[in-house]
């Protein structure tokens, strides 16, 4: 039996994934390089929301000041190093219509185990908990 598989789009670089049902671990992007993008992305934005409050510019500022009497000197960078003008091979660009063609010839892989998966594709996620029973109600007896 094959697998079935959740189709998404990765939520960093938006390349179409397909996960299957035993990698499925709710991912929402395509790679370890994609998440960690993001992740540093997500870090830099709150680093940057508390360095423009009062309290962060207050802080930078204190640490600024320690740093200059800990060196008692404060000097540039040094220029950066001259770009090597080496020539790049020319790019080769297969056809459009040729890469639909092969990629719909493709067999359906995860992306992740590289297993096969059924030509059925899902978008959500697969629900693995299973309705609990229902507690019984308890029965008062009515009076007289």
């Amino acid at each position: 039996m094959e697998l079935s598989a959740r189709l998404f789009h990765c939520a960093r670089c938006e390349r179409q994934v397909m996960v299957c049902s035993d990698c499925d671990r709710g991912q929402h992007y395509c790679s370890r390089e994609c998440s960690g993008a993001a992740r540093k992305k997500s870090l830099h934005a709150a680093s940057h929301r508390y360095q423009s409050s009062k309290r962060g510019k207050h802080h930078h500022a204190d640490r600024q000041r320690r740093y200059r009497t800990r060196l008692k000197k404060v000097t540039h960078q040094g220029s950066p190093q001259p770009p090597s003008h080496d020539v790049l091979p020319p790019e080769r660009k297969e056809p459009e219509w040729q890469r639909l063609l092969s990629s719909a010839l493709e067999e359906i892989r995860c992306h992740f185990c590289r297993r096969h998966c059924s030509h059925f594709l899902r978008s959500g996620f697969i629900n693995r908990y299973l309705p609990t029973k229902p507690t019984p109600t308890l029965a008062w007896p009515r009076g007289p």
